[in-house]
């Protein structure tokens, strides 16, 4: 790699606060099964605040998730309409002592979410929250073959700070 690759490399990283941020959607099935949605391009920057932590704004864009599986995928993006609502931000972030707020918005729907956070090491922590996918956020309710996803889904970002 050339000098002036670098240079443009560690420019565009700078540029776009590009941290080793991770979000994962932990979905139920019903009658029975899991899976995962994982997006490796959670974008924002978090900042200390003495004990705690804050964010004025963590991002992602929905094109970015990956079940792993190709047909999930593209069934996974439909369900959250990913050409009409392309990104899911979470604003207004506090936290400290394990627990924190924010302001989730899913397809233009906003809602206060509480979270929880453990601290993984000095430079890296873990949050989870539950959102109710149907009844908070308006997706519709998704069966596939007769099996149903579950209302409720288990969100947990790992987050470089």
């Amino acid at each position: 790699m050339s000098f002036r690759m670098v240079i443009l490399n560690l420019f565009l990283l700078t540029l776009f606060n590009l941290n080793a941020h991770e979000l994962i959607v932990k979905v139920s099935l019903s009658p029975a099964g899991s899976f995962e949605a994982k997006n490796l391009k959670l974008r924002g920057e978090i900042k200390k605040d003495g004990a705690g932590f804050s964010s004025d704004q963590l991002w992602l864009k929905t094109q970015d998730f990956s079940t792993g599986i190709d047909l999930r995928d593209e069934h996974f993006k439909k369900h959250l309409e990913v050409e009409k609502f392309s990104k899911i931000t979470l604003t207004n972030v506090k936290a400290s002592g394990g627990k924190g707020t924010g302001e989730l918005t899913v397809r233009e729907v906003k809602r206060p979410i509480t979270f929880t956070y453990k601290n993984l090491s000095e430079k890296k922590l873990e949050a989870s929250f539950k959102v109710k996918a149907v009844t908070e956020f308006k997706l519709k309710e998704a069966k596939y073959l007769e099996i149903g996803v579950d209302d409720e889904v288990e969100i947990v970002a790992t987050l470089d700070i």
